[in-house]
């Protein structure tokens, strides 16, 4: 492997095991009490598994397919996106429109966006701006 791959894939199973951490956190907080919390464990119980698996297997296999790495991880990524700009925008109604805290959050999520949606596509593609070494699956 090379050594940004190496860095890469490591960050995927630290970031996995951080999410899980995180997960469970709000499980051994009575998670279970609202569906907003039920469904924020979820969505961090998911994102964890999937960059764990991406940062830990080489290759996994789904019905007949065999996903590489890279694949796996643009998955996780999307799914922590998707979770991330919704938490965002729900965060919005509480601030008065246009005040600084709504235009952080506003900026914040859109910057999250933004740069998990083009580490999702650069995973997912194999490398259009990094180096294509990152992304082999050996």
């Amino acid at each position: 492997m090379s050594g940004l791959k190496t860095v890469v894939r490591r960050g995927f199973t630290g970031g996995g095991v951080a999410t899980l951490l995180l997960a469970s956190l709000f499980v051994i907080s009575g998670g279970f009490r609202n569906s907003t919390t039920l469904a924020l464990t979820g969505w961090l119980t998911a994102v964890g598994i999937v960059l764990l698996l991406a940062g830990t297997r080489e290759r996994i296999v789904v019905g007949s397919r065999t996903v590489g790495w890279p694949r796996l991880a643009a998955v996780g990524i999307g799914i922590l996106a998707v979770g991330a700009g919704g938490f965002g925008l729900s965060q919005l109604r509480g601030f008065e429109v246009a005040s600084g805290p709504w235009l952080l959050t506003v900026a914040g999520t859109v910057f999250v966006l933004g740069y998990f949606a083009w580490f999702a596509l650069e995973c997912w593609a194999g490398g259009w701006q990094l180096d294509e070494e990152v992304f082999a699956v050996e």
